[in-house]
């Protein structure tokens, strides 16, 4: 190779180089949060007790948690704009357990290619049913805590729903996108979505008893885009 493409080669190679540590700040971020403004329901005691282990602990129903006005456990993720990207290598598989007959966590996320592992934390049968949509994804016993996991790796995306057969008070929830761009709010109702590429996005926000909302956002190079979705109680879901 003669010096003049040599040269060239080594100024493209430059230039790579130098544009690859301003590609990581590229990306934007969406954050927000998701405001309840209605009257917050009482939390109903959960009738645990045709299961002498599961009734040792009195609880009350989950779905419903707010505070300060801000709700907690919403899928927030882009809908639609997003391409599909590849789970990154050495992803933490995302854990499901079951620990004082109830699923924990409540909500988590999980991306197409990712594993989910499900455990049993309790000395006492669980049937682990899960769905999405109206489709059987698994149905496995788990006998007590020795059980081994199971292991699934997630093939569609969409909201994988949690139910145990045993115990039907039991729900849990796991929002599955082609992409790495979700979260789920917190205690105090916020979220917060890192590296997003700029550009036009559907965002939608999804919670067990009162469903979806959906509305348009703009992410530009190296800035927060803000979001916030608002219920008020009403809205019918689909958990």
């Amino acid at each position: 190779m003669n010096n003049s493409k040599t040269a060239a080669l080594g100024k493209i190679a430059a230039m790579c180089a130098a544009l690859l540590p301003c590609s990581a700040f590229a990306a934007g971020s969406i954050e927000g949060s998701v405001d309840f403004s209605g009257k917050v329901p009482t939390a109903a005691k959960l009738h645990r007790e045709a299961d002498p282990f599961c009734a040792k602990k009195p609880m009350t129903d989950p779905s419903v948690s707010v505070k300060s006005g801000k709700l907690e456990n919403v899928w927030v993720h882009i809908s639609k704009g997003a391409k599909e990207v590849p789970v990154a290598a050495g992803a933490k598989e995302v854990e499901m357990d079951q620990k004082d007959c109830m699923y924990e966590p409540r909500m988590a996320v999980a991306q197409v290619g990712q594993k989910i592992r499900a455990k049993n934390g309790d000395p006492v049968l669980h049937n682990v049913h899960t769905y999405l949509g109206a489709t059987t994804v698994f149905n496995k016993g788990m006998p007590n805590d020795k059980t081994p996991a199971i292991e699934y790796v997630a093939k569609e995306e969409g909201m994988m729903k949690w139910k145990c057969d045993v115990h039907p008070w039991m729900r849990g929830f796991i929002g599955i996108s082609k992409h790495p761009y979700q979260a789920v709010t917190g205690a105090d109702g916020s979220f917060k979505i890192d590296n997003v590429p700029p550009g036009k996005y559907t965002i939608e926000s999804w919670h067990e008893k009162y469903g979806t909302k959906t509305q348009e956002i703009t992410v530009e190079e190296g800035k927060p885009a803000k979001a916030s979705f608002k219920y008020d109680g009403t809205e019918k879901g689909t958990g």
